[in-house]
């Protein structure tokens, strides 16, 4: 009776673990909606993220250039993320790929930061097919002029010497911003740029959303039930600790 016991729970056990695990495990990691996405979409270590989108760089210069100097300006088919984009510039020094139209297709050779450090003719000197090059550099974001400290991962795909580039205050911000505080600010982001015609449509979406997290929880406090319930038919008084334990 006690084996038939003990068997019903591990069964219960494994059941409510296996879909828990379904259900709380997070969905394959993704930069742009690509599955073979490093772990970490916003690593910004040669071997991490930077490699990965430079490599999917290359092979979008290779395939079709003008379309893909294209998509790297606006930022589509995953070529940006919340904090970088990609960069290129031709051999003649032509900005041939940027979000900002203020540097798009000019010639950007003496482009320089306040120290006098010429880093766009560094990276045309120092770029090479299948090398990840960094370089350091003062550079204001996006819609600002203020300059910030920046590392940029770069190489040479076909004739263009392409970059992504990292902020330092980003990839120095606090590792508190959890993917879940991510979301939440995205969701608060977006709160007030929805329009309001489509208010309604935006608010089921945040509802299912919270709908999708309740059942997550759920589950997981299922196994944790049920681990208990096992731990309890294992010992020989009956008696169950903490599932925290």
């Amino acid at each position: 009776m006690r084996s038939t016991i003990i068997r019903a729970a591990l069964r219960a056990v494994a059941l409510a673990t296996f879909g828990a695990l379904v259900l709380a495990a997070p969905a394959a990691r993704a930069c742009g909606g690509f599955v073979e996405a490093p772990i970490a979409c916003d690593d910004p270590s040669p071997n991490g993220f930077a490699a990965w989108m430079l490599g999917r760089v290359t092979k979008a210069v290779a395939t079709d250039k003008d379309k893909a100097l294209d998509e790297f300006t606006r930022g589509t088919d995953g070529f940006r993320t919340a904090d970088t984009y990609v960069f290129c510039v031709g051999p003649d020094g032509t900005m041939t790929a940027h979000p900002s139209p203020i540097l798009r297709g000019h010639d950007v050779r003496d482009l320089h930061d306040r120290t006098g450090h010429y880093f766009i003719r560094t990276m045309m000197q120092e770029a090479k097919p299948g090398q990840i090059s960094v370089i350091r550099y003062l550079f204001p974001k996006p819609g600002s002029t203020v300059e910030e400290p920046k590392t940029t991962y770069y190489t040479k795909a076909g004739d263009q010497t392409c970059g992504v580039g990292v902020y330092d205050a980003d990839a120095q911000a606090p590792k508190a911003a959890t993917p879940e505080a991510r979301v939440a600010a995205l969701r608060a982001k977006l709160d007030g740029q929805i329009p309001a015609a489509a208010r309604a449509d935006w608010t089921a979406f945040l509802e299912a959303l919270n709908q999708a997290g309740d059942a997550q929880a759920a589950a997981v406090a299922r196994a944790r039930d049920s681990l208990k319930a096992a731990d309890a038919a294992l010992r020989p008084d009956g008696s169950a600790t903490s599932a925290d334990e």
